[in-house]
């Protein structure tokens, strides 16, 4: 089940979200918010996983 978090953000960046929508890019704010979060995740699980192999020196997939 999908889990339900609510976000604030600037009027900045709402503006610049709404122009990728306006664009066709995203259907909606909640498509912008998810696709940023799955990509600082798969980000961050890249730098984790090479912060591992270069402490432990082992070959971590």
């Amino acid at each position: 089940m999908d889990e339900l978090i609510h976000v604030r953000v600037g009027r900045e960046l709402k503006r610049q979200m709404q122009k990728l929508i306006d664009l066709g890019l995203f259907s909606n704010q909640a498509e912008i918010a998810r696709e940023g979060i799955r990509n600082l995740l798969l980000k961050y699980n890249k730098e984790i996983v090479e912060a591992l192999k270069n402490k432990n020196g082992k070959n971590i997939k």
